[in-house]
């Protein structure tokens, strides 16, 4: 009767999971590289990586807004350098550095982390 609850949380964390990494995997196989500008860079007051605003046009005229962290984006970014960046075309707001994407897919290992913890939840409710 214990076990319920764990089996539904297993399995629900491991549904989000598996599909937050799908979307992930999809925006970089049919995403559009755009030429972004880097219009802000937010350093926080208490040290940390730096938060940069790059702002991207798509095809419908509109321009687009994406906060990136600074390791996404190419080394020594500031303010007023373009910036390659990503978007699908399904959902032009969803977006990330070319830079970002450009990363072996081991480094996805939070994905796939929450998604081995998951198994392990599910596993040891269905079993124990």
């Amino acid at each position: 009767m214990h076990k319920i609850p764990y089996l539904v949380l297993g399995l629900g964390t491991l549904l989000l999971a598996v599909l937050a990494l799908w979307r992930r995997l999809a925006l970089r196989r049919r995403g559009i590289a755009v030429r972004a500008h880097c219009s802000a860079v937010h350093r926080p007051a208490r040290g940390g990586p730096a938060r940069l605003t790059l702002r991207y046009p798509t095809p419908d005229g509109r321009t687009r807004t994406h906060r990136a962290a600074e390791d996404d984006c190419p080394p020594g970014t500031r303010e007023g350098d373009a910036v390659e960046v990503l978007y699908d075309p399904r959902d032009p707001a969803r977006a990330e550095t070319v830079h970002a994407a450009r990363r072996p897919r081991r480094r996805d290992y939070d994905l796939f982390g929450l998604i081995g913890l998951s198994l392990a939840i599910v596993l040891a409710s269905a079993i124990g």
